[in-house]
């Protein structure tokens, strides 16, 4: 892609907690490292800098805005589009989908449970991804049921299911869904934050006073592995980069 893009990640953000917004403002810094952007910006619902500022100043060139969310879902579809309002129909500007979308997640998923696998086998070992879910939307969930399938089609993991922090099964369900002794947790998160470093190794009854990731943890006759956040993956940064490169040459037909 030639240097002639300004690439614009739309991020959830928080007022309350700002780590929330560290995977994108990390996934920004990675991209603007390359050469592949003449600039990459960040933009947040919930703090500064705000979305519905961040096309001010925008001239002639072309913007390719990738919203770093993990699903589709209502910030996506309502919220964004409200914020961004009539500049979205500008000819050079083009909004992608979700980063949560692309088909890399499931590679991801793959990636981030064999750096915890150590000197357990796939066979043996039941992989257990907890989403963040929504009671408004329930078809924020499809995307991450669609990856698991891949996941399940691909490899040779004992166990692939879904877990939920606001849906049925519920992360607390854990020992009902498991079906192996060995466990690996994933957090399908942008970031560890308030959920994935206090809420869901509390519901899987993990000490939170000793280290958490990529550590055994004994939980009565079981045995637990948890990952960092999926969003904390550099892969990221890759996939952002991949969905900027097709919608802009679409964009750009």
């Amino acid at each position: 892609m030639a240097i002639v893009v300004t690439l614009l990640l739309l991020g959830h953000g928080s007022s309350k907690h700002p780590d929330s917004s560290r995977s994108v403002r990390e996934h920004a810094e990675i991209l603007s490292q390359t050469d592949c952007f003449a600039e990459v910006r960040c933009a947040f619902l919930k703090e500064e800098p705000l979305i519905e500022n961040a096309l001010d100043g925008v001239g002639e060139e072309q913007v390719i805005i990738v919203p770093d969310f993990l699903a589709e879902g209502y910030f996506t579809r309502q919220v964004v589009p409200a914020k961004l309002g009539d500049k979205l129909r500008s000819a050079n500007i083009c909004c992608t989908p979700p980063v949560g979308t692309h088909p890399m997640m499931a590679e991801i998923i793959n990636d981030m449970a064999r750096e915890v696998l150590g000197d357990w086998t796939v066979e043996q070992t039941s992989l257990l991804v907890v989403g963040h879910g929504s009671g408004k939307n329930p078809c924020s969930k499809q995307s991450l049921l669609g990856h698991l399938q891949e996941v399940r089609n691909n490899t040779d993991f004992a166990q692939v299911a879904d877990l939920w922090l606001e849906e049925l099964p519920l992360v607390s369900s854990w020992k009902e869904v498991a079906t192996k002794r060995h466990i690996i947790v994933i957090p399908y998160l942008l970031n560890d934050g308030q959920h994935g470093g206090w809420d869901i190794p509390a519901e899987l009854g993990l000490s939170l006073d000793q280290q958490i990731h990529g550590q055994t943890h004994d939980v009565e006759s079981q045995q637990i592995r948890l990952t960092p956040a999926l969003g904390t993956s550099p892969r990221f940064a890759e996939v952002i980069s991949q969905l900027a490169e097709i919608w802009g040459q679409t964009s750009g037909e």
